[in-house]
This record gives structure tokens, C-alpha cells and sequence, in this order.
């Protein structure tokens, strides 16, 4: 381990835990930035999933911080298993960046929305720059 994985590791912690309180904002009636979180398909219909999602999704993401703390300081009952779970998430992240080519990722085609123009600048990026940490910690961290 060493002192890069550690500040990877806490950085990629603080930025899951950022978004994560978000969605339990959103979860709990939060409206800000709430218009601009999902895509807008092209009948012009807002994704707009229930608040029991969005808490679902805010304790997965919180449970991600989690993970990249772990990938550098490992449990010992699952320090055999933790780097493939990082290895999961470090995909799954690398393919949500890259887009269903339709409405998300790098290679969207509908761009009609604000979604679509943050998506873009900073969500994807963002997601990319995390399943690339993600991945490198499964490698170096544990």
C-alpha cells in the first residue's frame, strides 16, 4: 500500500460520499439540481425515478465510499474478495461513462437537455476518472 492509494482512496471516498448525500437530499423532497440529474428521453419525458430509488442509490453510492476505503485497509474476513468487487465497480463505472449511446455517457446521440450538457462536462469524466480509480486500487491498494 502505498501513501498514492491512500489519497486516491480517501479522495474517491469524499467524492462518492458528496454524491451520495445528494441523492438522500433528492430522496427526502430536495429539489436543487434535481431537474438537471436525469435525461430527458426524446418524447420529451423527464426520468424521474421514485424516491425510494433515489435512497437506494444514495446508500449504494455511500456503500462505495465504503469500498474505496477498504480497497487500501481491507477487513481481513473479505481481503480475499475485496479487489474483485473493485474490479465490478471499476467496470461498471468505465461502461456507464461510456453511454447507453442513446441518452448517457461519452457517446450519447440526444443532447436536448441539461443533463445532456452536464453529462457531458463533468458527469461522465467523472465517472470515467472514478472506475479508473476504482481499478486501480483493486490493483494496487489491497
Amino acid at each position: 500500500m502505498s501513501v498514492l492509494s491512500v489519497v486516491v482512496a480517501i479522495l474517491v471516498a469524499v467524492i462518492m460520499l458528496l454524491v451520495s448525500l445528494f441523492h438522500f437530499y433528492w430522496a427526502f423532497g430536495g429539489e436543487y439540481g434535481l431537474q438537471s440529474s436525469g435525461p430527458v428521453m426524446e418524447e420529451g419525458v423527464e426520468f424521474k425515478p421514485p424516491a425510494a430509488v433515489i435512497f437506494v442509490v444514495a446508500c449504494l453510492l455511500a456503500g462505495l465510499a465504503v469500498l474505496s476505503l477498504q480497497l487500501v485497509w481491507p477487513w481481513q474476513p473479505i481481503k480475499e474478495y475485496i479487489a474483485y468487487v473493485g474490479y465490478l465497480i471499476s467496470f461498471v463505472f468505465i461502461v456507464r461513462s461510456i453511454g447507453d449511446f442513446k441518452y448517457v455517457g461519452f457517446f450519447k446521440k440526444v443532447y436536448n437537455s441539461d443533463f445532456a450538457n452536464l453529462d457531458t462536462k463533468y458527469f461522465s469524466p467523472l465517472i470515467l476518472l472514478l472506475g479508473v480509480c476504482f481499478g486501480v486500487l483493486s490493483v494496487f491498494g489491497v
